[in-house]
This record gives C-alpha cells, sequence and structure tokens, in this order.
C-alpha cells in the first residue's frame, strides 16, 4: 500500500515523480499537453486549435492527412478559387490591346499581327494577334463567349490548365494558318486577328469536360455548330485559326483526361495531385513542340521552293 509522504524521515521518503518537460525543448518545463499525443509542449511548439492545443509534430501531421484528403478538381489537381482571375486577365488584355490599336494602330497591329510571311522572323505574333480584334463588334462577340465558357471552365480545370489550353489553342489556330496557307497564294500574306482561335479551344474543352464528367453536352454541341456554320458562311473569317485552335484544345484536353490519376479509396490526393500535374505538364509541352516541330517543317518546304 502507498505510504504518505508525510510523517517520515527526508531519507525514508519516496522519490518526487519528474516534472514535466517538452520532447523539443528538454530544458522546458510544461503542463500543457497536446490533446492529440498528450505529449508536453512548451509555448514554442503549442499550436492553438479549435479542438484544443496540438504540438508541432501533431499539427504537421493533421495537416498532411487533410491535404491528401482534400477535394481535387476535374483534372485532379487542387481546388482553385471560385474567382475565374485568369479569365477576367485574358478579357482585361484584350480590351487594353483594342485600345492600343484605337491609340496608335500602326503600331500595335504591325507589331502584333498574325501574317504568315513574316511569322517566324515575328514568332511572337502566334499569340499577340490573339488580343487584337478587327473592330468593337468582333472584340464583344469574343470577350462574351469568353466569359460564358471560360467562368465555368476555369473553375474546373484550375487556373494553370485553363491557361495553358487557351493558350495553347491561340497557337495551335495560328499554327493551323500558318501550314495551310499557299505561299503562292494571296493567303500568305493576308493578316490575321481575333481570339477565336483560343475561344474555339475553350468550346472544344468544355464538351470533352462536360462529356467526361457526365454532364450536358448538347448545348456546347449547338455552341460549337452554329459558330462553325457561321465560320463558313460569313466572308473574311479565318476557318483554318478556329479548327485549329478547336481541334487543338480537344486534342489537349483528353489528353489531361486519359493521364488523369484515378483515386482509389484511401488513397494519398496530394501525391495523386503532384503526379497529375507533371502529366499534364509533359501533354502542353509536347503539344507545343508539336507545333514547333510542324511550323519548322513548312518552313523548311517554304525555303526550299
Amino acid at each position: 500500500m502507498d505510504r504518505p509522504s508525510y510523517g517520515y524521515s527526508a531519507d525514508n521518503s519516496p522519490e518526487p515523480q519528474g516534472q514535466p518537460v517538452c520532447p523539443r525543448h528538454p530544458d522546458r518545463v510544461s503542463y500543457v499537453r497536446c490533446k492529440r499525443c498528450d505529449r508536453p509542449a512548451c509555448p514554442d511548439c503549442q499550436r492553438p486549435t479549435p479542438v484544443g492545443v496540438l504540438c508541432t509534430d501533431c499539427e504537421r501531421e493533421v495537416s498532411r492527412q487533410q491535404a491528401s484528403t482534400r477535394p481535387r478538381n476535374a483534372m485532379g489537381g487542387r481546388m482553385g478559387q471560385s474567382t475565374p482571375y485568369v479569365t477576367y486577365t485574358l478579357i482585361a488584355l484584350n480590351v487594353l490591346a483594342y485600345v492600343g490599336q484605337m491609340v496608335a494602330p500602326q503600331i500595335v497591329v504591325q507589331l502584333g499581327l498574325f501574317v504568315p510571311v513574316r511569322a517566324v522572323v515575328m514568332p511572337w505574333t502566334f499569340f499577340s494577334a490573339g488580343f487584337l480584334h478587327g473592330g468593337i463588334l468582333h472584340l464583344l462577340l469574343n470577350m462574351y463567349a469568353l466569359w460564358i465558357v471560360g467562368q465555368h471552365l476555369e473553375r474546373m480545370l484550375g487556373h494553370v490548365r485553363y491557361s495553358a489550353i487557351y493558350l495553347l489553342s491561340v497557337l495551335g489556330g495560328h499554327t493551323a494558318i500558318y501550314l495551310i496557307a499557299d505561299p503562292l497564294q494571296s493567303a500568305w500574306l493576308s493578316g490575321t486577328l481575333g481570339a477565336s482561335g483560343g475561344v474555339f479551344g475553350l468550346f472544344a474543352a468544355m464538351f470533352i469536360v462536360n462529356r467526361q464528367l457526365g454532364g450536358q453536352t448538347a448545348q456546347i454541341l449547338v455552341l460549337i455548330g452554329l459558330n462553325l456554320v457561321l465560320t463558313f458562311t460569313i466572308p473574311g473569317i479565318s476557318w483554318q485559326g478556329h479548327l485549329g485552335g478547336l481541334v487543338l484544345g480537344a486534342a489537349v484536353t483528353a489528353a489531361m483526361f486519359a493521364l488523369r490519376p484515378k483515386a482509389a479509396p484511401g488513397a494519398d490526393r496530394q501525391a495523386l495531385a503532384r503526379v497529375s500535374a507533371m502529366l499534364h505538364a509533359g501533354v502542353v509541352g509536347a503539344a507545343a513542340l508539336l507545333l514547333v516541330v510542324l511550323i519548322v517543317v513548312k518552313t523548311m518546304l517554304v525555303m526550299a521552293m
């Protein structure tokens, strides 16, 4: 039976229990314990939470577990913010470019217009022409389509993948123009501008996403069909650029879905997100490389004529 500590000599009294110390700082006494592991935690190692104080190690472990089970977007990446910042930025850049066209039309158009005959010596025009427009109606129609489709698609794909698909579609549209243009015809000297290649790429991406996720595809198909009819019936519209953006947007989005890691029950979603990011970066890089190779081949053929 345990005996009391009083009424005995100091030599016969039991040893007092040691004071609790922080495992990370053994020189610090602490009577506050972690709610998860019950170890003492000094003030520097205490992490206040809604359920009580946790130590540094447990707080890090809980954060890692939460990250591994955090919901992911349609491509397996981290859920982004609900505000479509990329769509806002693209619209703002198009509007600013149009203002530049109004203020200094000769400078802006000549430096940014895509013309096949000079495209190789002015490679930035493969992208810059996608931010110029032939009039206020042209600008408003493209920006309305970008807003309607872009704000939803950006939330489903994430900011980075959405940006990559749009820019690749712009590049794909102008690459198609460059490949199809005959150096012996007037098309080789004709300029092209407009965001339609990128917008058509987003149309295709929306169709692929809705189809893969079991959503409605009839509306986007009707939208694509109507725009294709206008493309081929209204004179002066670059059908090559529209089709190029449409095809590349569909191909890149489909490839991203095909390579999307599947999340099994209990899988570490954070690790899957890293794998998804690497695979999709490879898709974007491969698509860009393919377009560059096609441009180089066409340039060599033209120079050999």
